[in-house]
């Protein structure tokens, strides 16, 4: 497996991983007909616009041809974080590949690449009810802070809490 930059030609790869990802991770946690509607299709076209902007930045993880996971991460978008502050804002990996080491791999090369950016530390936000994910990044040496936000998708409302890591100086 080999960790790199996206290209714009990795778009409906990355939307196939995103969808897989939310179908497996949320079900349970999000209405199951809105999991059923997501399209590969309308997230490519968003991954499109997204790569060709440059922003986020995305980390790919491949085997052979094959995209298994990917990782977006940038400056944090938090009003209460300065410019020492990055977040990762995104982490998934097929399901088929979880409780493989790709995702600490990706999160690794994004904190990483955090580091060389000049940030000091790193943020990201997780649904509450995700306890997969909370149990991931607890393992890989994020802390639970005190915040929560209300977000609403798929006509519900979700909470989400933010997790936080100090990057090696």
């Amino acid at each position: 497996m080999k960790i790199r930059e996206a290209t714009l030609e990795d778009a409906e790869a990355i939307a196939t991983v995103h969808v897989a990802s939310w179908q497996a991770a949320y079900k349970g946690i999000m209405p199951e007909q809105f999991l059923k509607t997501l399209s590969i299709e309308a997230r490519a076209a968003t991954w499109r616009k997204l790569l060709q902007a440059g922003t986020p930045h995305v980390l790919v993880a491949q085997v052979d041809e094959t995209i298994i996971g990917w990782t977006a991460c940038g400056a944090c978008r938090d009003k209460d974080k300065d410019n020492n502050w990055a977040e990762i804002e995104a982490l998934y990996v097929l399901p088929e590949f979880w409780r493989k080491g790709i995702g600490g791999r990706l999160s690794d090369a994004a904190r990483q690449l955090l580091h060389t950016a000049g940030y000091s530390f790193a943020t990201l936000w997780v649904l509450s009810e995700n306890h997969h994910a909370r149990a991931f990044y607890d393992r890989n040496g994020f802390a639970q802070d005190d915040s929560s936000k209300l977000i609403q998708i798929g006509g519900v409302q979700l909470t989400e809490v933010r997790y936080h890591y100090t990057l090696p100086q």
